[in-house]
Order: C-alpha cells, then structure tokens, then sequence
C-alpha cells in the first residue's frame, strides 16, 4: 500500500511538472514582425535614387532592423496598384519619390489607415499622409558667401531659363553674395550656353540652379573658366574641380527621423520639413577650400545669422 502511495504521489509531480512547463512555454511571446518599409519611385525620378535607395535602405536596417523593398513605376495605374498592394499587407511606411502620387495616395490611403504613406511632391496631407521637404534657401546663402569671398564683386547665376523671377535657391545665394558685397553684380543667365557668356562679365563664380551639373555642363564651365556652386547629392563626391560647393540634403538621414515616429507611434500627417538648421540641409565645400581661414570665418557668421533666424530667404521675381 505504501509503495502504491509513493507511486501516486510520483505520478502526481510528474504531471505538475508537464502543467507547469506546457504553461511557461505558452507565455513566451512571438517573435514580433520586422518593420517593413516600401519604397516606391516614380518613372520620372531622378536615377540617382537608385544609388539613394540602398542608402536608405541600410540605414534602416541598421537603425530599426527594418525589412526594405522596393519598386519603380511609370504609369497612374501602376501607382495606384502598387499602394493598394502595400496597404493590403499593412506595410507600417510606403515612401513615395517623385511626380504624380498625389492622387493615387489621396485615393489609397483613408482605406489603409495602419500604414503611413510619405510624398516628396504635392499639397495633399492626411492623418497617415505625410509630405517631406527639403528647404534650400539657408544653404544657398551660405553658397552666395563662399562666390563672394572666392569670386569677388561680380558673380553669376545661371537658371533653367524660364519662370516669372527666382527660387528659394537663387534668392538665397544672391543674399549670402550681398551680404559681403552689398552693391556687387549679380549676372544672370539660363542654361550650358548661358556660362559661356559670363567671363566677358568678370564673372568667376555662378550659381548653377538646375540640379546636379552633368558631364556637359562642367566641360562648358571648364572651358569659360567659370567655378560652380551647384545643387548636389546626399552623398556628394567632388569629381571635378569646376564645382566649388554644393548644396545637399542628406536624404536618408530625413527619411529616418521620419520613420522614427513611425516607429514611436507619433507619425501624424504633417509637413516634416528640414532646413539648414535641421542637420539634413546644408552646404558642402570642395577640400581645396578646406584651407581658407577668411571663408572658414565667414561661413561660420553667416551659418549662426541663418540659424538664429536674422536672414529670411524669400523668392524674388525680377
């Protein structure tokens, strides 16, 4: 009889022990998901996101352990079924880069509300619609500071050659410029052809406008002796010593924070808009200049006036 007691009490631990493990083992919690972010880029974009992509593509990896994909589309329909695609998944971020999304997203996104969309183009917002921009104007005049204190008294600006007056860009280099010359000349001209015509002017250095300068438009500047300050590329690489300066955004970086609030579940539909202050805008120097005390000063007091709000870029028609 007492080894049959014995038996049963055995028996009976035994199996407190299976309860016991069965129910530690059904409270480990699943693996949560990765987060997942789609980038979807426009036909018209810009080939240098595809070098951009992978960028972003790391960092947030790197940054959130996030999962990247992403595609290229070309038509209305295309867009269109590719953001109903990620909403469908309940992808948590779909990136949009470049021209005509507006409506697509509009369209797409009341019905997805688990999933952020982000636009680079546009007016449209939403409680899960965010739009990025990226403000120029205090980096440019931190560029019309470095043409007039290399340059001298007469500069150039060479712009796409059509519209009412100037940009953001051009207004701000054209400050930054008179902030050292006040009473200096500011050339203005329109496209390759356009820099040939500034040596006869005097002019050294010109604000090229139009994007990122290509092989041809560096050979005429080359030629006419004319050094560019240029709008360049988030991870720019000085290639030629015709360009002097460039104003860059650090795209991945932006895109970052913006995920970030996605992630901290503070994401709402809002312009996030980064300036020179922000530490993704900002002006990037050829390392010849690297050398020149005067420009080093200078920069820094026109950096601190930007940043302290005394210098409001505002477009001028002329």
């Amino acid at each position: 009889m007492k080894d049959l007691r014995a038996w049963f009490c055995r028996a009976v631990l035994v199996v407190v022990m299976l309860v016991s493990w069965v129910g530690c083992r059904a409270e480990v919690p699943a693996k949560p998901l990765p987060l997942r972010v789609h980038v979807i880029v426009a036909g018209d974009a810009d080939q240098e996101w595809n070098q951009g992509g992978a960028a972003i593509e790391q960092l947030l990896k790197e940054t959130f352990g996030a999962v990247t994909t992403s595609a290229r589309v070309h038509t209305a329909r295309e867009k269109l079924s590719a953001l109903e695609a990620a909403g469908r998944h309940e992808l948590e971020v779909v990136l949009c880069f470049g021209s005509g999304f507006e409506r697509p997203v509009q369209a797409v996104a009341p019905r997805f509300p688990r999933t952020a969309f982000v636009l680079d183009h546009g007016d449209f917002l939403g409680p899960n619609v965010a739009r990025i921009e990226f403000l120029f104007g205090g980096a440019a005049y931190l560029g019309g500071v470095v043409a007039a204190v290399v340059g001298g008294s007469i500069v150039g600006i060479v712009g796409p050659g059509s519209g009412p007056g100037m940009g953001d860009i051009e207004a701000g280099f054209e400050q930054g410029f008179r902030c050292r010359y006040p009473w200096g000349r500011v050339e203005l001209t329109a496209g390759a052809g356009g820099i040939e015509t500034l040596p006869d002017a005097g002019v050294k250095i010109a604000l090229w406008s139009v994007g990122s300068p290509n092989p041809g438009v560096l050979a005429v500047a080359e030629a006419s002796g004319v050094r560019l300050v240029t709008i360049g590329r988030s991870r720019q690489v000085f290639s030629s010593n015709m360009v002097i300066a460039a104003i860059i955004a650090d795209v991945p970086e932006a895109i970052r924070r913006i995920v970030a609030d996605v992630v901290d579940d503070t994401f709402t539909g809002k312009v996030y808009a980064f300036d020179l202050g922000s530490g993704v805008v900002d002006l990037r120097l050829h390392p010849s200049l690297a050398e020149i005390e005067e420009l080093d000063d200078a920069l820094d007091q026109a950096r601190d006036a930007v940043n302290a709000g005394m210098v409001e870029v505002e477009s001028l028609g002329l």
